[in-house]
């Protein structure tokens, strides 16, 4: 039972104390970042949510990420409406998006839903300033966090009880 509760707290002092390179931690905010502004019931989410867990990226950052977005996200629907909006009904774009739709996945993809395509180029014209921003704060902050945290006794006794955790002792 303890474990349950202790699992949310060693997760994040695992993402804190990650050997991971910033880069692989801006990556995950990033593909976090893009899964959390889309609507979740499409194939293009469900594919960078299977990018986000299956690659190697630090995935606690990117869960973050993810849920900060998922909350940030149906605040700016009316933009992203009338950004798909403007997109799909682009005369260049009308042929491109009709043939889409046509195809067998098509309807699947959330394509023809305005504010799933106004969503997807929000999160296309975040993604660098994310990476960016996220690859500072991670080279930044992430080497004198983790030797602040190796110092503390709580986390070593997270790590212990995660240990305890994988021999299958619950205390």
């Amino acid at each position: 039972m303890p474990t349950l509760f202790l699992r949310p707290l060693r997760q994040c002092a695992q993402a804190l104390m990650a050997i991971d390179s910033p880069r692989q931690i801006a990556a995950a905010a990033t593909l976090g970042m893009a899964v959390g502004l889309l609507p979740k019931s499409n194939l293009i989410a469900i594919g960078l949510g299977c990018l986000l867990l299956g690659l190697r990226v630090n995935r606690p950052a990117g869960l973050a990420a993810l849920g900060v977005f998922a909350w940030l996200g149906p605040r700016w629907d009316a933009f992203a409406d009338r950004a798909g909006r403007l997109v799909l009904g682009w005369p260049p774009a009308r042929e491109f998006f009709t043939w889409l739709y046509e195809r067998p996945l098509g309807p699947l993809l959330g394509f023809s839903n305005t504010v799933c395509l106004g969503q997807l180029l929000i999160g296309l014209y975040l993604a660098y300033p994310t990476y960016a921003a996220t690859y500072a704060l991670a080279a930044r902050f992430q080497p004198p966090l983790r030797a602040w945290l190796t110092r503390r006794r709580a986390l070593r006794w997270l790590y212990g009880a995660e240990v305890g955790a994988q021999w299958g002792i619950d205390s």
